[in-house]
Order: C-alpha cells, then structure tokens, then sequence
C-alpha cells in the first residue's frame, strides 16, 4: 500500500514537472544567446586546432549564476594547455582560476562583462609541475542555471617540438 501511494506521487511529480516545462516560452532574446554562445564555441575550437592545439577535454558544464564550480583536470609537466571558458551572453561577469594545491595561484583571469558579446574567458598555461589542477569557474547571470561550456586544449607534440 505504502509503495503505490509513493509511486502515485512520484507520477504526480513527474506529470506536474512535465506540464511545467512545456510552458517555458524561448524569448528571442534566448534564441539569440543560444547561436551567439554556439558561434562562439565553434569559433574558438576551428581558431585553436589550426594554431597547432588538440582538444583535451570538452563538456557543457551544469553551472548555476554565482556559485563557483570546480573542475578537476589531471596536467603534466612540460605541456602547454589552453583553456576556453564560453559563458551565457547574458552574463554580467565571467571568473576563472586555475589552482594547485600546496603552490598557489597558477592563473587567475577575471573579466567583468561591459562590452557586448564578451561573455567569455580564455588562457595558456605552461604546466611545470604534473597534478590535478582545480580550476574553478564562475558567472554571475540573471537566470539561475547559465549556459557554460568548457574546451581543454594542449599543444601536440609535433608543434611543441618544431617551436623549440
């Protein structure tokens, strides 16, 4: 008895969080985020493969506005890697710190977004000890849960070699 009645509940649940996210409207304004965010993504991933860059890592990230998200990322000595941090258009201000622990502050790279269509954040880093590095990310937006993309990138061996 007690297992039907939490499975008509959860039913419930999900049938009302159903009917609740087909009354979300896309606003024009959300669809122009949407391409802007896409566009950009896209032009920093062809711009940094050309440049001799592979990518390491890429994922859409679960970010909510204002609260730091920490990403773990294993890096070793001697490589160069190249860090793409695309945020919501919408943003107002976009954070990034790379850390190890135990050395300090590595990279630190804050941009406050004044300007249109600066809603993202990019850096190189030259790793001189292996470890896992926390970087940690944050946006402030005015919705809760803005549009984040992470992209990876190190140098292949080749172009480190040749540029040498």
């Amino acid at each position: 008895m007690k297992t039907l009645l939490h499975l008509q509940i959860i039913l419930f649940l999900l049938v009302s969080l159903h009917s609740v996210a087909q009354g979300i409207e896309i606003t024009a304004e959300m669809q122009q985020h949407v391409e802007l965010y896409n566009a950009k993504i896209n032009e920093l991933i062809d711009k940094h493969t050309k440049n001799g860059f592979a990518i390491l890592s890429e994922e859409k990230l679960p970010m909510r506005s204002n609260i730091d998200m920490v990403v773990h990322i294993p890096l070793h000595a001697g490589n160069w890697y190249h860090f793409c941090f695309i945020g919501d258009p919408g943003a107002d201000k976009i954070k990034a710190n790379l850390f190890l622990e135990g050395l300090g502050d590595f990279v630190a790279d804050r941009i406050v977004v004044r300007r249109e269509h600066e809603f993202w954040t990019e850096f190189s880093f030259m790793c001189t000890y292996n470890g896992s590095y926390e970087l940690t990310l944050n946006q402030k937006a005015e919705i809760s849960r803005p549009l984040s993309y992470l992209v990876v990138f190190q140098k292949t061996t080749e172009m480190q070699l040749t540029s040498e």
